[in-house]
């Protein structure tokens, strides 16, 4: 070899030595930035698919597949337990498949990573109602109301919860404030017409459930059944078999129908009255008070006759009699039996 070489071949070693390392070194900074980037990435791609998941839920919700959304939403909140909507959504399809208790647990979970939002109590409120926890109910729509005090269906919604708690006078600010932030709901208007009527304020009732009729078409039969009682009450007769020959077009009921008789009784319509009550049997053998208005009228006929007519008497002991055996708490009518019988 001629000198030199060797030194030539040494500096030439020695710079792929520097060349590894520095391919070394990159490969260590690349590794260690996956080593940052990796979880991030993975958090990332974790979020993503549980939005993907929320989102095809809702698109079983507008298909109206609720077992199908259900499984999304709950795949979603396996990847994210913190994702309010997908906890809402889960907890709206448990209620539409009648499964409360699940459909509350979900909702409580949502008003616990989302406690500022009126609409996940208002949420978790209606499921406690379902679920007949009336005062917990009651809590969760007062939460939803101090975060939104205009909110009609919280206002409408726990005062429904105060009546069903029988309190009216509770639920009466309630159902005038949902009237007064949503005048054009029909429901918020029955709902304030029902709490007057417990009230004993049948005037009010009226023009509510009136207000209301002009609202909805065609008009509910419970709405026609309401309207009928307060103007009972109110001692407006004709205008009770009005209402309930509207609703008996194409609702018929034993209760309409014995409502309708007693209204027709009182107005001395009395062969209207008992073809009326004999219909409300027909329908429900069962409804004890057409029976106790059969049995009022054969009485009158009883006495009428200067208590003459056996047969009259015999015939309203019998209808007494029968309806005490369906309703034995009926003090006045087991009263009429013990005196005449």
């Amino acid at each position: 070899m001629k000198d030199g070489q060797p030194r030539r071949h040494g500096l030439a070693h020695e710079a792929w030595i520097r060349l590894a390392l520095v391919l070394a070194l990159l490969t260590l900074g690349l590794s260690c930035h996956a080593c940052r980037s990796g979880p991030a990435s993975a958090k990332q791609a974790t979020e993503t698919a549980a939005n993907d998941a929320a989102d095809l839920a809702f698109a079983h919700v507008r298909l109206g597949d609720p077992r199908a959304a259900l499984a999304e939403f709950e795949r979603a909140i396996e990847l994210n337990p913190l994702m309010t909507r997908a906890l809402v959504g889960a907890g709206d399809q448990y209620l539409l498949l009648n499964e409360p208790v699940k459909a509350e647990e979900r909702y409580r979970q949502a008003t616990r990573i989302d406690p500022n939002n009126p609409r996940v109590h208002f949420k978790h409120g209606q499921s406690l109602q379902v679920l007949g926890r009336l005062s917990e109910a009651i809590q969760a729509y007062l939460v939803a109301l101090r975060l939104d005090p205009s909110d009609p269906l919280a206002n409408m919604n726990v005062s429904v919860a105060y009546m069903q708690a029988e309190e009216p006078r509770l639920a009466r600010p309630f159902a005038e404030r949902a009237v007064f932030v949503s005048p054009t709901n029909a429901a918020a208007r029955i709902n304030l017409g029902s709490v007057y009527a417990a009230l004993g304020e049948h005037r009010k009732a009226v023009d509510e459930y009136q207000q209301a009729a002009e609202l909805v078409d065609p008009i509910s039969p419970e709405l026609l059944v309401n309207l009928a009682e307060s103007l009972r009450n109110l001692g407006e007769d004709a205008q009770v078999v009005n209402v309930l020959d509207q609703l008996l077009r194409s609702n018929e009921s034993a209760l309409a129908w014995e409502r309708r008789g007693s209204a027709l009784f009182r107005l001395r319509d009395y062969e209207a009255a008992m073809a009326s009550f004999a219909r409300a049997l027909e329908l429900d053998p069962q409804h004890y008070p057409a029976l106790n208005g059969m049995g009022v009228y054969r009485l009158n006929q009883y006495i009428w006759s200067g208590q003459t007519d056996s047969s009259a008497l015999s015939e309203a002991l019998e209808h007494f009699r029968k309806s005490l055996q369906i309703e034995h708490r009926q003090p006045r009518i087991r009263e009429l039996v013990s005196r005449f019988g």
